[in-house]
């Protein structure tokens, strides 16, 4: 096991401590061999675990995460490339000040959104998926900027509130207490019974 992937194996049992799932399901399970065929990469290790872990739904109803697609019709709520539309939008390719002419959108991987519209992705340059970073499109900042850690590794900063400044649009899970995470079958349950999940 690399160095790279032991911290990433690190950073997530870190997040199981402080984020629960409030289940009854809870993770999901995903033929990775065909999730690889699908999107032409393998995946970092602290994904893996996550979706093992929580699978596919949202912290607190702030932050998104997708699973991989296992076929090629990519549904919503799976891991996806920036659209052409996207791509072909001047705007989109706003980087901060750091990071500018570093990155192409073409390299990006999409893993989640939050709710107040943020993209979440891997910059997957790299040939070790332990080592892609994450890149955050904030719609508050209409720009991209980079964070140089594994997925879990930013999430669990995120809950700690130990990002300078905060990286999504939305600080309300900065330092919360006892975070949850809700699957989206489990949440997709509850509104159709005509009841609010996160009440």
């Amino acid at each position: 096991m690399s160095d790279d992937q032991s911290a990433a194996i690190a950073a997530m049992a870190s997040l199981g401590e402080v984020l629960s799932c409030v289940g009854p399901t809870c993770g999901d399970t995903v033929d990775w061999i065909a999730a690889e065929k699908v999107h032409g990469t393998p995946f970092p290790a602290d994904y893996r675990a996550f979706v093992a872990a929580f699978g596919n739904g949202s912290i607190q109803e702030t932050v998104g995460v997708h699973i991989p697609a296992t076929s090629d019709e990519l549904g919503s709520g799976t891991l996806s490339r920036l659209s052409e539309e996207a791509l072909a939008d001047f705007a989109v390719n706003r980087w901060a000040p750091a990071d500018r002419g570093r990155y192409r959108l073409e390299d990006l991987l999409i893993w989640g959104e939050t709710g107040a519209a943020d993209t979440l992705c891997w910059i997957t340059t790299d040939p070790d998926p332990d080592r892609w970073p994450v890149a955050v499109y904030s719609r508050g900042d209409l720009e991209w900027s980079v964070y140089p850690c594994g997925m879990a590794e930013f999430l669990l900063k995120l809950l700690r509130d130990e990002w300078p400044q905060c990286p999504i649009s939305d600080s309300s899970l900065q330092g919360m207490r006892d975070p949850r995470f809700l699957h989206n079958k489990d949440a997709a349950a509850s509104w159709e019974l005509g009841n609010n999940p996160w009440e």
